[in-house]
């Protein structure tokens, strides 16, 4: 029997299934997202000599493959930005030159955005910015990446390409570094944070100890990093549904600490009930955002100052100041 979007078994104690839920797990199985409309499109375009000239790779590899949501899509090609460019000219999707210098396009169809980049190896870099060559070789794009879970490759037609072994280290919810970990923190000290987040996203239990070291003797070169692109971390790491789980792991709480030292209330979430956190704080990260600096002095302030926040984040900061302390 259907109720609404709920259907109930016969027996009226097992656990009800929902309808949408299983709509979605039904689609995702027989219609993933790699055979959507615009992607096929661009596999069509790039691939059209029938060999591998591109491969989608990243977050949207990483997200499907743990069955959750997926918003950006990321492809990695063997061609150059000019070369992509040329062969998208003419076609309904606009190109953006994104970043073309670091072999990045953007291109754009019905408001639904894919980059597009040029594989690539690194050749020097200073801790925040990185030089790069392009290169033909899937396997050396492949080094240059930060995370095994992040360098696993999948073509249009759902075959997977898995030089770092990440799949592995997916399925045990493991966030390793690919090569020596020394290395990638010090090609850009971002990847700190980036361990932080997905070690918090996955739960990530089984942390070598060298490697928790290195990241702590490297935390002074987060100085390095432009304030917006911390500023951005910041937002994804208080946007994880599990945020609150940064209490049960020691080395993510002290790390955190010590990089986001402006946060001197962050001891309050302990206090939250999961109703308030769940339904209020978890989906409004002005109002976290709140709860974790602002104090009777100016707290806030220093912060919104710090990373040149927007000015809609600013006020949004100066009103929860002055409701609480004025």
């Amino acid at each position: 029997m259907v109720f609404g979007t709920t259907i109930l078994g016969s027996n009226p104690s097992a656990p009800a299934i929902n309808i949408m839920s299983l709509i979605n797990n039904i689609r995702k199985f027989f219609f993933p997202f790699y055979k959507e409309r615009k992607i096929k499109e661009i596999f069509e375009i790039l691939n059209k000599d029938k060999k591998d000239n591109a491969m989608l790779v990243g977050g949207c590899v990483r997200n499907f493959l743990n069955n959750q949501e997926i918003n950006d899509v990321d492809i990695a090609t063997i061609f150059t930005p000019s070369e992509v460019i040329k062969k998208f000219s003419k076609t309904p999707f606009r190109v953006i030159k994104t970043g073309v210098d670091h072999g990045t396009v953007t291109l754009i169809k019905e408001g639904k955005n894919f980059e597009v980049t040029t594989l690539r190896e690194d050749i020097s870099t200073d801790g925040r910015h990185a030089k790069v060559s392009f290169t033909k070789e899937w396997k050396k794009d492949s080094e240059r990446r930060d995370f095994t879970i992040n360098a696993i490759y999948l073509d249009q037609y759902g075959k997977i390409f898995d030089p770092q072994n990440g799949l592995l280290d997916l399925k045990n919810k493991t966030v390793k570094f690919i090569g020596d970990p020394e290395e990638r923190i010090q090609e850009d000290y971002l990847r700190i944070l980036r361990f932080l987040r997905f070690s918090l996203q996955y739960n990530n239990k089984s942390q070598d100890q060298e490697t928790l070291k290195i990241i702590k003797k490297n935390l002074d070169g987060i100085s390095k990093l432009s304030k917006e692109r911390i500023f951005g971390e910041i937002i994804k790491i208080l946007s994880l549904n599990n945020f609150r789980d940064i209490f049960l792991n020691d080395n993510l709480y002290e790390i955190f600490k010590v990089v986001f030292s402006e946060f001197k209330y962050l001891d309050r979430l302990k206090d939250i009930n999961n109703e308030i956190y769940n339904n209020f704080l978890k989906s409004d990260q002005h109002l976290l955002l709140a709860l974790l600096l602002v104090d009777e002095k100016d707290n806030h302030a220093y912060f919104s100052h710090k990373y040149k926040v927007s000015n809609y984040l600013r006020e949004n900061l100066e009103f929860y100041h002055k409701y609480f302390y004025e």
